[in-house]
């Protein structure tokens, strides 16, 4: 969160979700992103929108990023680095289910991406040492790349059914569903490739184990 959040002494008050429903948030809102006449008008829409499907969204607090686009639950609040509708709909949509979800099931998502994010960026090292280890026998090889990658992939389910779901409440949201829809794809896409590639990786160091043998 790098703006439109507080400043020294209270001088401005952070956004809400409810601002975005108001001739004046909306004004400020469009001034730090930049946002097009059209892009302003339906941010208001979508805005009414999930207050009306969720009230408690109204006093989310909503910031602009320069590191990319999220919800934090933690916090409950929203981070954009965009003025388009349809990221910002994406995001409410997380909002929109995690804000009241449960502590378990705030903690597994947290926990599988945790541990998704290890099993990825060790796939390359924990792979190979695998595939290449005279001290493994080359039956069990297979065993371990393949319990690896299926680890990687059920690590990877949570946090991927939810951006699923927050894709889905943001098209259910949208007056124009497909232009949502293909602008929201390739991101959904993008989380896919990252989360499973480690599960990719793992199943490529089988086969290449296979071959040598």
């Amino acid at each position: 969160m790098r703006s439109l959040k507080d400043k020294p002494h209270g001088a401005i008050a952070p956004l809400t979700l409810r601002d975005l429903a108001s001739a004046n948030g909306l004004v400020r809102f469009s001034k730090a992103m930049n946002a097009s006449p059209e892009d302003a008008v339906r941010v208001h829409s979508i805005a009414k929108k999930y207050i009306k499907e969720n009230p408690n969204l109204s006093s989310l607090r909503i910031g602009k990023s320069t590191s990319g686009d999220f919800y934090d639950f933690k916090n409950n609040r929203l981070a954009v680095s965009t003025a388009d509708p349809d990221i910002l709909s994406h995001e409410l949509g997380h909002a929109n289910r995690l804000s009241d979800a449960s502590t378990f099931y705030t903690g597994l998502l947290r926990g599988t991406k945790s541990m998704n994010s290890m099993l990825n960026k060790g796939s390359i090292p924990l792979g190979g040492s695998v595939s290449y280890s005279n001290a493994i026998d080359k039956k069990d090889k297979p065993i371990l790349l393949k319990t690896l990658a299926a680890a990687s992939v059920l690590s990877a389910l949570p946090n991927l059914a939810e951006e699923v779901l927050a894709t889905s409440n943001a098209v259910s949201n949208s007056t124009e569903k497909l232009k949502t829809l293909a602008r929201l794809l390739p991101g959904l896409g993008s989380h896919a490739i990252n989360d499973l590639s480690g599960a990719g990786t793992y199943l490529l160091f089988n086969r290449l184990s296979e071959k040598g043998k």
